[in-house]
């Protein structure tokens, strides 16, 4: 980041802090605004701060393009996110891994089965709201039928959506956290385990004191969804290669970018192994993701197979340019600057630092 042009005072700052958060706080939540043009909005609102207290536009557009390099690696990684999907959706590993963990549910224990499930899910395909859509609306729909606590198993289905979202390699928030501190992936990933495995744990224990002891049930609707998977023609055990080679590099901390090149490549050799897609539809599923076999009914899991490419990798990669460009104007305002020495004196020590940064984010 480049130094701050302005001497921005800290009770100054707050005031354009808090102005900064009220505005995109109205216009996303009260307008139902897209990130997008809330951030842009606040952007406009700061250059003409800027240029009233005298600064030239390129000072400013020099401090939003520092804040952007900041986070260069993010933007980078998330096309080779895109194409990861892809490949492990065409090669048929996610679809396995879903398949068989289908296989996982227990009657007896519904709350930690939907919870474990959906945990799973979220580490194979990197998104939480993908899979509380479509594997959370058939726990819902089973819960009612097993007479389960609808409240229970919507927060046993987030939990473990959300668990899975964080700890994957796919997802687009996991990576952004690593890039922007200047880490990598998997280094990020193995830290975050001391904190949210005793967390999985834990939530584990408390969904089974919760669980019900029904000895009868309907899994129709598991049978169902493991039977659109298996008509999918992707579903084969030996699939599953990706993620272990995936996993493997990750213990023998291969770089992040290396890491997933590899993995790619090994899923396309699988993919060859029992389909046949041509030159154009790989450029095609590598760019707007994979898509299954027309002519073939596959329901809800169409929405869990249908994923991946460069293209679903856009709207994450503008926003955290604009963001990152946010970041960077704040700062050569000196806004951000103003803020810390404000509270430099409070942060004397580790546990101090931790709160402030759970606090402000």
């Amino acid at each position: 980041m480049q130094a701050p042009l302005l001497d921005m005072k800290p009770g100054e700052a707050a005031l354009i802090a808090a102005v900064v958060v009220a505005v995109m706080s109205a216009t996303m939540i009260g307008f139902g605004w897209v990130p997008h043009l809330s951030i842009i909005l606040v952007l406009c609102g700061l250059l003409t701060l800027g240029r009233f207290k005298g600064l030239d536009f390129g000072q400013m557009q020099q401090g939003m393009a520092s804040g952007v390099m900041s986070g260069i690696g993010a933007l980078y990684l998330f096309f080779f996110i895109g194409l990861l999907v892809s490949a492990l959706m065409m090669s048929g590993a996610i679809p396995t891994l879903m398949y068989y963990g289908l296989d996982a549910i227990s009657p007896r224990l519904f709350y930690v089965s939907a919870f474990v499930l959906t945990s799973i899910v979220g580490i194979a395909i990197g998104s939480s709201l993908t899979t509380c859509a479509t594997l959370g609306v058939a726990f819902i729909g089973m819960g009612e039928a097993f007479d389960a606590n609808p409240a229970i198993v919507a927060g046993a289905v987030v939990s473990g959506a959300f668990f899975g979202d964080k700890m994957s390699p796919l997802s687009d928030t996991t990576a952004i956290a690593a890039s922007i501190v200047g880490i990598d992936l998997f280094d990020h990933i193995r830290n975050m385990m001391y904190t949210t495995v005793p967390a999985w744990l834990l939530t584990v224990v408390l969904l089974w004191l919760l669980s019900g002891h029904a000895t009868s049930v309907d899994l129709a609707e598991i049978q169902v969804f493991k039977s659109q998977l298996v008509a999918s023609g992707l579903v084969h055990s030996w699939t599953l290669l990706p993620f272990a080679v995936l996993l493997v590099l990750a213990l023998r901390k291969i770089g992040t970018i290396y890491a997933i090149a590899i993995t790619i490549a090994v899923a396309l050799v699988i993919t060859y192994l029992h389909s046949s897609p041509s030159i154009e539809q790989l450029g095609g599923y590598f760019f707007k993701g994979y898509k299954p076999v027309e002519g073939v009914d596959l329901g809800e899991v169409s929405k869990l197979v249908s994923r991946g490419g460069i293209d679903s990798m856009f709207f994450t990669q503008t926003i955290v340019i604009l963001a990152l460009s946010l970041g960077g104007l704040l700062s050569a305002l000196g806004i951000l600057p103003a803020l810390l020495a404000g509270v430099s004196h409070m942060l004397t020590n580790a546990a101090r630092a931790t709160f402030s940064v759970a606090a402000t984010s």
